[in-house]
């Protein structure tokens, strides 16, 4: 059986009150591709080294796009650029929506959805270009569409590989299933049954945790909080019974063994506790005791010692 897809939408803190609206509805905000954060999406439909003639059909076709409302999503929730940006470095949270609930019910409200990984690329596609030459020599309208189709599809799925550690998966809707606020802010409210867990960033206040555990009490989905381990750069998760769970293969599940103490996964199958955990006096003593710095602390003489060891490097490294 297939595994479910999902999507993972990094929010930051002062969204955490927001995400739930008035417990059956949860909110996530819309914006239009101009008001994107890379300038260059549309620099990779063509190469823009043309005869102006050519360039100012493509003006006049890429004109037409339609702008349709777009959110962004990560296919992961432990991307820790992602934390960084997008949840205000690990003190936000990232909301699971299952997809194939998300796209029924926009479905069900005409709302003509479109679900697209975006393609990382730096160059533009000739593909494109071909279909544009064409549309100008032939003036046919079935040209013209076939070009005006695949530039708006380029222009939505596509961001220079500097970005993809995004993971970027993107929706696509109408304005119809747009809730204007003001002209700056367009919201999207969907029933709160497709969030499917929430998680907590590592560095999140209790304050925005406690909103987020009873929001997810609210909507009977599962709660997380995002752990920082010692042994690895994976991030892994707690739930709320203290049970270790890790990102694998697009989704969310339990891991078997973890540490006692810190509840990292760990390799180690012969100890109940990770290498750190082990650690205890006796390590730390001959630790301690095979410093040879803080032999020449006690001897009074460890920074004249540094004083003379960077001198040393600096020389060698004229």
């Amino acid at each position: 059986m297939e595994a479910p897809k999902n999507l993972y939408k990094y929010m930051s803190p002062d969204i955490s009150n927001k995400l739930l609206v008035g417990g059956e509805k949860c909110t996530i905000k819309l914006s239009f591709l101009k008001d994107y954060n890379d300038p260059f999406e549309f620099f990779l439909t063509i190469d823009y080294n043309q005869e102006p003639e050519i360039l100012a059909y493509y003006n006049e076709i890429i004109s037409m796009v339609t702008q349709r409302p777009v959110t962004c999503f990560s296919k992961s929730p432990i991307s820790t650029p992602m934390w960084a940006h997008y949840a205000s470095n690990s003190e936000g949270f990232v909301a699971e929506i299952n997809e194939t609930a998300f796209n029924e019910w926009l479905d069900s409200q005409g709302a003509d959805p479109s679900f697209g990984d975006i393609d990382y690329r730096d160059t533009p596609s000739e593909g494109i270009l071909n279909l544009l030459q064409q549309a100008y020599v032939t003036c046919k309208p079935r040209h013209t569409g076939w070009l005006w189709q695949s530039v708006g599809a380029r222009a939505y799925f596509t961001k220079q590989t500097c970005w993809s550690y995004e993971q970027e998966r993107r929706l696509i809707t109408s304005e119809e299933v747009a809730s204007k606020i003001n002209a700056g802010l367009s919201l999207l409210y969907f029933p709160s049954n497709c969030v499917t867990a929430i998680i907590a960033g590592a560095k999140a206040s209790n304050d925005t945790k406690e909103t987020l555990k009873a929001a997810a009490e609210s909507i009977n989905c599962k709660y997380f909080e995002m752990q920082i381990g010692k042994s690895s750069t994976s991030p892994f998760l707690l739930d709320n019974t203290n049970s270790t769970h890790v990102f694998q293969n697009g989704v969310i599940a339990p891991n078997l063994e973890n540490c006692d103490k810190c509840k990292e996964p760990k390799t180690n199958q012969d100890s109940k506790l990770c290498s750190w955990c082990n650690i205890n006096e006796r390590h730390e003593n001959n630790a301690a005791s095979r410093n040879a710095f803080r032999t020449l602390h006690h001897a009074g003489i460890l920074d004249t010692y540094l004083d003379k060891f960077l001198e040393i490097g600096r020389n060698l490294g004229k």
